[in-house]
C-alpha cells in the first residue's frame, strides 16, 4: 500500500498472527497500477509486506474473511457467489478469489457488493468486474466508483437506494442503505435475514478505532445508522464490522456508538475551552482506547477533524482513493 492510500502506509506491513490464517507473500516485483485517479502520484511499492487471510465461516455458505486489517466476506447463493467488498487491491483481490475458489469450489462471483467507496474496501474491485461480477453500490455513489476504478458505466450496475433484494431460494441477501451520511457518503451494510448475519462495513468498528475523516462524514447521520442497527440486533446473531473484532452484534454498536460520541464531546469540550488547535495532540488522548487498532495512526486525526467541527471550521476531509497497487 502506498501514501496516496486514504490509511498510513505504516499500515501495509501489519500482520495478524491468527490460527486460522493463510499467509501469502506478496510478489517481490510489486509494482504501481494504474492511476485511476487523475492527478494522483505513484509512489514505489514497499520492500517486504505480508498478505493475512483469515476466513471464519459464520453459517453454512457464508464465510467473512479478514484480508490484512479490513473484514470481507462471501456468500453461496444457488447459482454463483455474492462478494461483498472488494480488499485494497488486485493482488489482495485475487488472493481473496483464490480463497473462495478453495472454500466454494465450482461457483462463479456474479455479484460483488462494495459497502462504501474506501479504498481498503474497493481498490481490488475491478479482479471481480472484470471477471463479470455485478457492481452493487449505494445509488448516489455507483458513477463515483466506477470513475475511480477507471471503467465504463455497466448497464448492470446496481444502485441501492433504499433496500435492494437479491431473491435466492436458499439464501436471500437484502442490501440496504440506512438513509443517512454517516462513516461516508453512501454506506450499505448487507442483511442475510434467514442466516441472521449482517456485515455492517464501516458503520461498525469492534476494538478498533473508526475513520472519521471521510468528506462526507457526519457524526450525526451515523449516530442514527447504528441506532437502526441497534432496532434490528434481533434479526442479527453474528455482525462483521468492516475492522476490528467479529463479536455479538450489541457488543459491535456499542463500542462504535462509544467511540464516536466520547471523542465528539471531549473535541467540543477542547474547542469551548478554547486548546489551540496545535495542542489538540497534547490533551485528546482517550485512554479507553490507547492500544487499540488504528489508535496511534487515525485518532489525535479524528479528534482535531471534530475539533474543527465543533468551532464551526468546514474541513474538506482527506482523500481516500489515490494509487491501486497490484
Amino acid at each position: 500500500m502506498t501514501r496516496a492510500f486514504w490509511l498510513p502506509a505504516t499500515l501495509a506491513s501489519l500482520v495478524i498472527a491468527l490460527t486460522l490464517a493463510i499467509v501469502l507473500p506478496t510478489a517481490p516485483a510489486a509494482r504501481a497500477q494504474t492511476i485511476y485517479l487523475p492527478g494522483a502520484k505513484t509512489a514505489p511499492p514497499p520492500k517486504d509486506s505480508t498478505m493475512t487471510i483469515r476466513v471464519r465461516p459464520l453459517a453454512p455458505g457464508v464465510f467473512a474473511a479478514r484480508v490484512n486489517f479490513v473484514w470481507t466476506g462471501w456468500v453461496e447463493l444457488s447459482d454463483g457467489i455474492l462478494v461483498i467488498d472488494a480488499t485494497v487491491a488486485d493482488s489482495t483481490a485475487a488472493a481473496l478469489a483464490d480463497t473462495i475458489a478453495a472454500r466454494s469450489p465450482g461457483k462463479k462471483v456474479r455479484y460483488l457488493v462494495l459497502t462504501h467507496d474506501h479504498a481498503d474496501h474497493m481498490g481490488g474491485a475491478r479482479h471481480f468486474l472484470d471477471a463479470g461480477a455485478i457492481l452493487v453500490a449505494q445509488a448516489g455513489k455507483v458513477a463515483t466508483i466506477d470513475s475511480l476504478l477507471g471503467r465504463a458505466p455497466a448497464k448492470s450496475d446496481v444502485g441501492v437506494a433504499k433496500r435492494h433484494r437479491i431473491a435466492d431460494a436458499k439464501t436471500p441477501v437484502d442490501v440496504i442503505w440506512l438513509g443517512f451520511p454517516a462513516h461516508s457518503g453512501g454506506d450499505l451494510i448487507v442483511h442475510l435475514p434467514r442466516q441472521k448475519i449482517l456485515f455492517a462495513g464501516d458503520l461498525v468498528s469492534n476494538k478498533s478505532v473508526p475513520w472519521l475523516l471521510d468528506r462526507d462524514m457526519n457524526v450525526t447521520g451515523w449516530n442514527k445508522s447504528l441506532d437502526s442497527l441497534y432496532t434490528m440486533r434481533a434479526g442479527i446473531d453474528s455482525l462483521v464490522p468492516g475492522h476490528g473484532e467479529i463479536a455479538p452484534p450489541v457488543d459491535g454498536i456499542r463500542f462504535t456508538l462509544g467511540y464516536l460520541r466520547t471523542t465528539q464531546e471531549k473535541a467540543a469540550e477542547l474547542a469551548a475551552e478554547n486548546v489551540p488547535l496545535i495542542a489538540v495532540d497534547k490533551v485528546a488522548g482517550m485512554g479507553a482506547y490507547e492500544g487499540l487498532e488504528f489508535y496511534q495512526e487515525v485518532h489525535m486525526m479524528n479528534m482535531r477533524r471534530l475539533y474543527r467541527e465543533a468551532k464551526g471550521i468546514k474541513t474538506p476531509g482527506r482523500v481516500r482513493v489515490g494509487t491501486f497497487r497490484k
